[in-house]
């Protein structure tokens, strides 16, 4: 990604407050990869995997832990956390980019909403009567916004999300496109006759500060109070989360997570691809639940949890599920085998429990 505007390697090294070894006025024009990257190139070594790059790389200067000081013959920016120099030059870049300031003649707006100077609504935007908008926020193309919103300051909604009615974001949170956050949760009670009816869900959701949110994820509202996703929350793509949870700050969601109704998730979890948590449970603080784990009952304890059987050629994982379907009359032969050996081998003046 080449800048608009050159940066030199001084400049660069205050702005991520990294520790500069080389020419502070060498001017670089872009960021790149290790195997990418030319004599004017910005790049990061952010995993000692790409050591072989990092000694064949032609980037005029690299950010890198000190650790990988001794396989780079360029000029380096050395940090501790080379990744976290990435997301401070993204930032710096990104504060640099002129702000998107106004409405657009085909965006939709209720008469009592007002429109801050400094926030951005894109064309054929839609926003509902009741709600409040703060500085800087940018609206994109065929956002919908029911009534009764509130969004924080510098907060972003990409094109085509959706927010329903009593939906409330903090500051500076990120919604990309295709979410849609406050629909209906998937609660229904049965009538006499066996039918079903639809229970309503009054409660919207309610999202906190510096919260990001992928593509194509959904967040139901909660029944009477709000779906609540608290701060620092980080949420990948294609994510259901049910009515009435409630998700702990700093904790990460990775994509294809099923998480049903009153589930209450901790502070800092690690929440792996493709997990489903059973309704009406709780994840302790600091819970790390790897992919495609099942999660059917609470857990209490801070620590990793694994479920879930790995892919293996089908004729072996053929042969695993005829031998799991004898695993109970396997266990009641153990049993009774056990039985045996500890009736000939125990004397007969003494119990099996002490033998």
């Amino acid at each position: 990604m080449r800048w608009k505007t050159p940066k030199t390697a001084g400049d660069i090294a205050l702005a991520i407050q990294a520790e500069l070894r080389g020419d502070p006025d060498r001017v670089l024009f872009e960021i790149a990869t290790l195997d990418k990257a030319g004599h004017d190139s910005l790049s990061f070594c952010t995993n000692k995997q790409y050591r072989q790059q990092l000694r064949q790389t032609q980037a005029g200067l690299v950010v890198l832990a000190p650790e990988e000081l001794a396989y780079c013959v360029q000029d380096a920016l050395i940090m501790d956390n080379p990744r976290m120099g990435l997301v401070r030059v993204a930032e710096w870049l990104q504060s640099e980019a002129p702000l998107m300031a106004g409405i657009h003649p085909t965006a939709s707006i209720a008469k009592d909403v007002v429109v801050p100077d400094s926030t951005w609504v894109g064309p054929y935007a839609c926003i509902g009567k009741g709600t409040v908008l703060g500085e800087q926020v940018a609206i994109f193309p065929h956002v919908v916004i029911g009534e009764d919103c509130h969004i924080g300051h510098n907060s972003v909604l990409r094109s085509q999300v959706t927010l329903y009615d009593r939906v409330k974001i903090g500051d500076r949170v990120l919604i990309h496109s295709g979410t849609v956050v406050g629909s209906d949760g998937f609660g229904f009670a049965v009538d006499a006759d066996g039918g079903w009816k639809k229970m309503p869900h009054f409660g919207g959701v309610s999202i906190g500060n510096d919260v990001e949110i992928g593509a194509n994820t959904t967040i139901d509202a909660g029944f009477l109070e709000p779906t609540y996703i608290d701060d620092g929350v980080i949420i990948d793509n294609l994510v259901q989360v049910g009515h009435n949870v409630s998700i702990g700050k700093r904790t990460a969601i990775a994509g294809c997570v099923a998480i049903a109704g009153s589930v209450k998730i901790g502070q800092s979890c690690l929440i792996g691809g493709g997990t489903s948590i059973a309704g009406h449970i709780e994840l302790a603080d600091r819970i790390h639940v790897t992919g495609t784990s099942a999660v059917n009952r609470s857990l209490k304890q801070p620590g990793v949890y694994s479920s879930g059987f790995p892919a293996r050629p089908n004729k072996q994982w053929r042969k695993n599920v005829a031998r799991f379907q004898q695993l109970d009359d396997m266990a009641r032969r153990l049993i009774r085998l056990e039985k045996r050996v500890l009736s000939n081998t125990c004397p007969p003046e003494e119990s099996e429990s002490s033998c």
